[in-house]
């Protein structure tokens, strides 16, 4: 889901939970037509995911939903319409009532990339998964859309193991300027959040390199590469702190997570395409 954080609370981090553990502080299932609500999934400032029941496909799909009017969940169908691709989750349809307002997403039974961490991954695997995350983020870059939360809860995965990339809820068009800090808010996820973003900058391609950056060195090292105890820490460190150097093992692939990693959005590879254009030219495996 969609991360906005409130610029006071605390974070502390810690290894990704169990696959199955449902999320918490949910009330009874919503009543919406035509589906059966069956258990949540994932919750947002303001939407809610529920695994469910779709009558007419006789199929499992995710239910994602807000309170009327809806108007941030529009806003997402409206950057999902646009992102389509193998790599990019397929919205099935959506709908409204007095109620409610909601998409319909195709369900990946695989989990999430977030339930595979939490130990360090093999090289192989790492770069792997990495390949096929910037190629998710370069179908947006492409069209013109920064993703704004890359973080290994919105990288779902198909039975065959590949990577999906998922919630468009913050999903901005290049140069587009940012409203959340004003409202004492941050867009995105705090672990995973570009420097500029912290500053209230326009939306461009590298914020999202930075934050696949930050997943490069966790699936590679089994932690992020900022290890600050509370939200403010963590900040403090995307603007002022070096990441944490890769083991010496791993030495050949610092250069790649350098570009991505660096502070100033100039001296960064500038979008997914560069990544995968860089790897192609190391040809790292």
């Amino acid at each position: 889901m969609a991360g906005t954080a409130v610029l006071s609370s605390p974070l502390a981090w810690r290894a990704p939970r169990a696959a199955g553990h449902d999320a918490g502080g949910f009330e009874a299932p919503p009543h919406v037509p035509g589906y059966r609500l069956l258990r949540p999934v994932g919750r947002g400032r303001r939407t809610q995911a529920w695994l469910a029941w779709d009558a007419a496909r006789r199929t499992d799909v995710v239910l994602k939903l807000e309170a009327a009017p809806g108007a941030a969940l529009q806003r997402e169908a409206a950057a999902a319409a646009r992102a389509r691709g193998p790599r990019l989750v397929r919205v099935l349809g959506q709908g409204r009532d007095a109620h409610w307002t909601w998409l319909v997403l195709e369900h990946l039974p695989g989990g999430d990339l977030a339930q595979r961490l939490g130990a360090p991954l093999a090289r192989a695997q790492a770069l792997a998964l990495l390949a096929q995350a910037a190629e998710a983020l370069a179908g947006l870059h492409r069209i013109g859309l920064v993703h704004r939360d890359v973080k290994p809860a919105n990288f779902l995965l198909r039975a065959s193991g590949e990577l999906v990339l998922a919630d468009f809820g913050l999903a901005a068009e290049c140069g587009e300027a940012g409203t959340e800090l004003a409202q004492g808010a941050l867009a995105g996820t705090p672990r995973y959040v570009a420097p500029e973003q912290l500053e209230g900058a326009r939306a461009t391609p590298a914020a999202d390199v930075y934050s696949l950056g930050v997943l490069l060195h966790e699936m590679l090292c089994g932690r992020p590469p900022f290890p600050g105890e509370t939200l403010m820490e963590v900040l403090a460190q995307h603007l002022l702190a070096e990441p944490a150097r890769l083991p010496e093992e791993l030495s050949d692939l610092q250069l790649l997570a350098d570009r991505m990693l660096c502070k100033d959005p100039q001296g960064r590879l500038p979008d997914a395409d560069a990544v995968l254009g860089l790897m192609g030219q190391r040809c790292w495996k």
